[in-house]
């Protein structure tokens, strides 16, 4: 009779937890002294492609905070988020959720009842002016004053709320922003600059704030372009392919824990795939226990199910990164998918038959949505394992 197997261990998807997280101790241990010492606050920037566990790792980050007694404020920004007016409403709406946060503490309303009215009077009634656009965030309080500069409101927002968790059980604030790739500075319109300003005038008075930044690599220089001095603000963890041991762990431990293994031809063919692709892995891993009875999965399991493992991937995740490109862009996509997994300047100028000038805008706006990045100088690469190979066997 063959054996019945508990529900799979591997978890595909966005964002979700997996079984074994693999070879991101270093940076959680990093941050974990972080909160410890709220007398001198530290920013963490998480980068790195698509699918290789940026958010997971945030998320369990989040929970380390919170875990040390830190008010986390989360938000996941979109594309329209970027534009300065609604970049606005945001921290400013982040402001007052971490401010009601703060109205719950007992110790406050025994001890410091008027600087916590004085505060939630003050930040409730902020308001910010960019050009015609007008905005602040919904209140009963009217504030008479003209709408001043969005870094000089939020530092002083922010410097009253970390006074305010110093004298309350709280240690601190931390604003957790996801997706954070996709603001931008503005001429004209401070976005980044506010909130980078803001945040270290705020840690500059020793005062219990932290940015929890995570972004595709863009972020890095989107941040640059705004502050000359991000990159001395930040830990920059860069997040790739999970590494040698730790890719064939995150495969195997998860059903050696539950009672299977992997013949070794197994283990090493799905390694060459995923290239320690982190969500590839996940998808290997559940299709492959899903779809095989026996308690070590052979490679006749894994030539059988490959087939059903790449439509998979070609119908959702594959064509939905296609589909973002421009008619353009996916010419240039699959010029780089002629030569291989990446492309050499030099090779796509001969394969699209365009100067370089007249390639790099196209290779710009593909960095910018999270497509191909730059490996080296003068080279693209695909951001995911085997994109190169789907466009290949695929029809435009």
């Amino acid at each position: 009779m063959a054996a019945t197997w508990p529900p799979g261990p591997y978890r595909p998807g966005n964002g979700i937890d997996p079984p074994y997280l693999g070879d991101r101790e270093e940076q959680i241990e990093a941050v974990r002294a972080f909160m410890r010492d709220p007398r001198h606050p530290r920013n963490v920037l998480i980068t790195g492609l698509r699918g290789v566990g940026k958010t997971v790792l945030l998320n369990r980050m989040q929970g380390e905070a919170e875990a040390a007694g830190w008010i986390v404020v989360d938000r996941e920004f979109s594309e329209p988020d970027s534009e300065p007016p609604a970049f606005a409403n945001a921290l400013l709406t982040d402001v007052n959720r971490a401010l009601r946060r703060l109205s719950l503490s007992a110790r406050l309303r025994e001890k410091a009842a008027q600087l916590l009215q004085a505060a939630i009077e003050s930040v409730g009634a902020l308001a910010v002016s960019y050009g015609e656009f007008k905005v602040s965030v919904d209140t009963n309080r009217r504030r008479h004053d003209p709408a001043r500069r969005l870094d000089d409101d939020l530092r002083e927002a922010l410097m009253r709320i970390c006074e305010l968790c110093q004298k309350s059980e709280h240690k601190g604030l931390v604003l957790r922003y996801d997706e954070f790739h996709v603001v931008r500075e503005r001429t004209g319109a401070p976005t980044l600059s506010a909130l980078l300003s803001a945040t270290s005038a705020v840690q500059q008075h020793s005062l219990p704030l932290m940015l929890m930044l995570c972004g595709l690599p863009p972020v890095v220089d989107n941040l640059s372009r705004s502050k000359s001095y991000s990159e001395r603000m930040f830990l920059t963890q860069e997040l790739g392919n999970l590494r040698p041991p730790e890719d064939r762990a995150a495969f195997v431990d998860p059903a050696v824990r539950l009672g299977r293994r992997y013949a070794d031809d197994v283990v090493d063919a799905v390694m060459l795939d995923t290239g320690g692709y982190p969500f590839f892995i996940q998808v290997y891993g559940d299709a492959l226990w899903t779809g095989s009875g026996g308690e070590t999965i052979t490679i006749a399991d894994f030539k059988r199910l490959r087939p059903r493992i790449l439509i998979t991937l070609d119908a959702g995740f594959f064509r939905a990164r296609y589909v973002r490109a421009s008619p353009n862009e996916r010419k240039l996509m699959r010029n780089i998918a002629e030569v291989g997994e990446s492309a050499t300047s030099e090779q796509l100028q001969h394969s699209s038959h365009l100067r370089n000038n007249e390639i790099q805008p196209t290779i710009s706006s593909l960095i910018q949505k999270g497509l191909i990045y730059r490996p080296e100088r003068a080279r693209v690469s695909f951001t995911a394992p085997m994109f190169g190979a789907f466009l290949r066997r695929t029809p435009d």
